[in-house]
């Protein structure tokens, strides 16, 4: 049965600063670069103090040339969740989740959008792992048998779709071993990797005749991957997610692949 711990818990309890934004007369090239450096997919953006809107990798992603005069105003969008400080964590957490988004601004109050943090899933995981329940379950319990995967010969632009499609923050590449009969995992690839090899724009551009090949998976997979064991308690796997900055964790017993949790899935263990 899940415990109160959300459910008596305030937005300001997980909270922090926001030190990453963009301005709306930003050029989109620096919002881009922002992403990279910081491996964010998603940016306030801020003016005068104020929420102005977000811009997501999604939109960025489609701006294709190296140089643009495009600015963030351009292309940002209003965010599709607002909290204040005061406000229910266990609401929040369900709204995040529910959404499928990596950021929640939050602004002083709904009359004054004025930005004072952010919450981002990792803060609500940080909380999590702080309660003893989480010691004691085990990803077994929570894990999705249903696993989706990609090849290492896999087109860039293919897996970007995909994760588009899923809302899934990154994919284990796989391997099936014919002679044992399982699926393994040799590396994960994820949406900041994709983002931060700048492979989507390349490969765009490989449509107008500027580079003569689409980029494949292995070229920028993390090897080797990062899985953890059906007995591992949900309080170590958040440490294991938090400490590599990944946002999946795929479930491996005897060298097979069998299951995945997600960094959403143990925020609906607390829901």
């Amino acid at each position: 049965m899940p415990s109160d711990l959300l459910a008596r818990g305030r937005v300001s309890d997980v909270m922090q600063p926001c030190q990453t934004f963009v301005s709306p007369s930003d050029l989109i090239t620096k919002a881009r670069s922002v992403m990279r450096s910081t491996g964010l997919r998603t940016l306030p953006v801020v003016k005068d103090g104020k929420l102005a809107g977000i811009v997501t990798a999604r939109h960025i992603m489609r701006v294709t040339s190296t140089r643009s005069n495009i600015p963030v105003a351009g292309l940002m969008i209003p965010p599709r969740l607002v909290a204040t400080a005061d406000e229910n964590l266990a609401g929040l957490a369900n709204d995040i989740v529910q959404l499928e988004v990596s950021i929640a601004p939050v602004v002083r109050s709904r009359s004054d959008q004025t930005l004072i943090g952010v919450v981002r899933l990792e803060d609500i995981l940080r909380h999590i792992a702080k309660s003893p329940r989480s010691s004691k379950l085990v990803l077994g319990e929570i894990m999705s048998r249903d696993v989706t995967g990609c090849s290492p010969d896999d087109e860039i632009p293919r897996i970007w779709t995909l994760m588009e499609e899923t809302k899934y923050s990154g994919l284990p590449v796989t391997r099936y071993d014919r002679r044992r009969h399982i699926t393994e995992v040799i590396g994960v690839v994820t949406r900041s990797d994709i983002i931060r090899s700048g492979a989507t724009r390349l490969s765009e551009e490989s449509g107008k005749g500027r580079v003569q090949h689409s980029p494949r998976v292995k070229r920028i997979m993390r090897t080797p991957p990062i899985t953890a064991p059906p007995s591992m308690p949900v309080a170590e796997a958040i440490d294991l997610m938090l400490k590599h900055n990944i946002g999946r964790l795929p479930i491996v017993e005897d060298g097979a692949l069998v299951g995945i949790v997600s960094r959403s899935d143990t925020v609906r263990a607390w829901l």
